[in-house]
């Protein structure tokens, strides 16, 4: 065997093992940070008179950002997960719950969120459509309801384990 070759096959052999024997570098602190970052991390929820029921409040009394942060709370979202849920509200809506798209990757999302209608639409796993079978709504267009939208949002959070529905980790 000519001597390049046997040089060669010493040098990928060793590169080989230099990769496969090496642990992963350690990840850095940009590795660790959160994907979405926005300034309502550390956002407060406005305060909510409790002299009326809190639904009827947020949905007339409280707009934009301060609904979403406010529903989000009172439907069971996790505290450590508000700050997200506004960056993501705000780059898909603009925390408007009349958002729509028409011409989605998917088909059309709606609301806040911007739920894509695969989730309330007919499939071969679910007659009414996933959402339905949840009871969180009737029709797609429930979602341009504040709540409906945040608990649909929700179980969808929770089904996918996290930010994936939305493009995240």
């Amino acid at each position: 065997m000519p001597l390049l070759t046997k040089t060669a096959i010493a040098i990928f052999a060793s590169l080989t093992s230099l990769f496969i024997l090496s642990k992963p570098p350690a990840p850095t602190v940009e590795d660790l940070q959160p994907r979405y970052t926005s300034v309502y991390v550390g956002y407060e929820a406005p305060i909510v008179p409790t002299t009326q029921a809190p639904t009827t409040t947020l949905k007339t009394a409280l707009k934009g950002c301060d609904a979403v942060f406010a529903m989000a709370q009172q439907v069971g979202w996790d505290a450590d997960q508000l700050g997200t849920l506004i960056a993501v509200a705000q780059r898909e809506s603009r925390c408007q719950t009349d958002a729509f798209n028409p011409a989605d990757t998917y088909g059309q999302s709606y609301g806040v969120m911007q739920i894509n209608d695969f989730w309330c639409k007919p499939s071969r796993y679910f007659k009414q459509g996933y959402l339905q079978a949840y009871g969180l709504l009737d029709t797609c267009q429930d979602l341009f309801d504040l709540e409906i939208n945040m608990r649909a949002a929700l179980n969808i959070y929770r089904y996918s384990n996290g930010w994936r529905a939305w493009g995240g980790k």
